[in-house]
């Protein structure tokens, strides 16, 4: 695993009206259907996709598992599943799984064991104040039992070891190349007891040994945390989170539309438009405690299905390929919502959980796509972007400069939110003689500087050459 990973994520999921009313449609979709587009996405430049949950489940949003056994025959089964791993690693494409390790569903094997008796082992899976009715569950949702990893066999059965839903669908015949961890900062935690970091432990030995087993390249382990991650990213557990905190929100607030939505995880909320040294301020706030492979190895996404659409949030395209820019130039693994590459709208969670439009091409807005294609590819493509440091050169309200670079290769950014003044820098510490444009024109110094364009919305990279 290494930073240079690119995700999209596969999804679909129910609809609602635009007064939060729940409409009930159905969309199909399946494995195979993933399986049919992999041109689509290795065309975007990803390397990786990410498959929400593929368990059997109550809800189409599958976070409510009802056995972590097999693939849900709606989606096509373990044959679909293994067809498309099989398929993508054929293709230099690597697939990533989601597995929820806080909880399960209430139809779960384990739990309707649970409740029909309660002296039977999955009993210990689970807390339960009151028998059998009156359990722990997420956020006081009774369709989401909450699981006790106090209890060993829970750990053996899930997260520990051969054998495990963890090590079983990282081997032959499906082959995942990692997980995506649902509800990771909530694992582990339950009023004064926290084992949360044992848990994430857990899981990473079991991740490294069957890859190990498999003589394959390391994988891929991210969870999500919505919130405050950096107490729980210690380099030992998992590799890194879905960096919300210290990116999503903080590109949020200097790039949003100001009449846009801010919705997140279903709740709106009032997020301000900050300018840049207040955004940076925040990214260096989330960035600074954690080791050097946490950060690189942590998600950056500019949407996902817990949040409105970026197109939405940023209000234009010139804006919303700034985001793309931030989002495949910055520290981390930069993370594709599927659909966010054709400009696809949406005012809450549920509005952008709808699928793709593989049938209405005229929809799709094909200069953004374009873009993304263009910067995926460039961080792709760059060891710089993939693997470099950065250095931050110039912070003002509506510009932000950076350098990253590697001992043999360095690139200079640009991201403007609107026009400003043009950014002038001394050529001698940026340690080159000319400014070659890999996204905008080139730049020529003039009396030992360089004057960098002042328009806006704009996003502009250099690659900088010696003398």
């Amino acid at each position: 695993m290494g930073p240079d990973w690119a995700t999209l994520t596969a999804w679909d999921a129910p609809l609602a009206d635009s007064h939060g009313a729940a409409t009930r449609q159905t969309y199909g979709g399946s494995l195979w259907g993933v399986l049919r587009h992999l041109d689509h996405i290795a065309d975007l430049g990803a390397t990786v996709i990410w498959l929400t949950p593929f368990f059997p489940a109550g809800s189409s949003h599958r976070y409510d598992a009802a056995s972590f056994e097999r693939v849900d025959p709606l989606l096509g089964g373990d044959a679909a599943l293994t067809a498309l791993t099989a398929e993508a690693h054929r293709r230099g494409l690597r697939v990533i799984g989601d597995l929820t390790t806080n909880h399960c569903g209430s139809g779960h094997d384990w739990f309707l064991a649970a409740q029909r008796d309660p002296r039977t082992v999955e009993a210990g899976h689970f807390t339960f104040h009151d028998h059998p009715d009156d359990y722990e569950c997420w956020l006081g949702r009774r369709s989401l039992p909450k699981f006790d990893h106090t209890d060993p066999e829970l750990r053996r059965r899930l997260v520990d070891g051969r054998g495990s839903v963890v090590d079983r669908w990282l081997r032959e015949p499906v082959a995942l190349d990692g997980w995506r961890i649902d509800g990771a900062n909530m694992t582990g935690r339950q009023g004064a007891v926290d084992v949360n970091h044992d848990v994430a432990r857990t899981v990473r030995r079991t991740l490294d040994a069957a890859r190990s087993d498999a003589a394959r390249s390391a994988a891929w382990l991210v969870a999500e945390h919505a919130h405050d991650f950096t107490g729980d990213l210690d380099g030992f557990g998992w590799h890194g989170t879905m960096n919300y905190a210290g990116f999503t929100r903080p590109v949020w607030s200097w790039l949003r539309d100001p009449d846009a939505t801010t919705s997140f995880l279903g709740t709106e909320t009032a997020l301000p438009r900050r300018p840049g040294p207040l955004a940076v301020r925040s990214m260096s706030a989330f960035g600074a405690p954690l080791p050097w492979g946490t950060r690189a190895a942590s998600q950056h996404q500019l949407g996902s299905h817990d949040t409105p659409r970026w197109r939405t949030v940023a209000g234009d395209d010139d804006t919303a390929i700034v985001g793309v820019g931030l989002l495949t130039t910055l520290i981390g693994v930069p993370c594709l919502f599927a659909g966010d590459a054709l400009g696809q709208r949406g005012e809450t969670s549920d509005r952008a959980r709808v699928p793709m439009p593989w049938d209405r091409p005229e929809t799709w807005d094909r200069r953004l796509l374009d873009a993304h294609r263009t910067l995926l590819r460039l961080r792709r493509d760059t060891r710089a972007l993939a693997r470099g440091g950065r250095r931050w050169v110039h912070v003002g309200d509506d510009a932000l400069v950076f350098l990253r670079e590697t001992a043999d290769d360095r690139l200079l950014v640009l991201a403007a939110r609107a026009p400003h003044r043009p950014v002038r820098l001394p050529i001698g510490p940026l340690g080159a003689g000319s400014l070659e444009g890999l996204v905008g024109d080139d730049v020529v110094p003039v009396d030992g500087l360089v004057e960098l364009p002042g328009d806006g919305p704009a996003f502009h990279v250099w690659r900088l050459h010696a003398r």
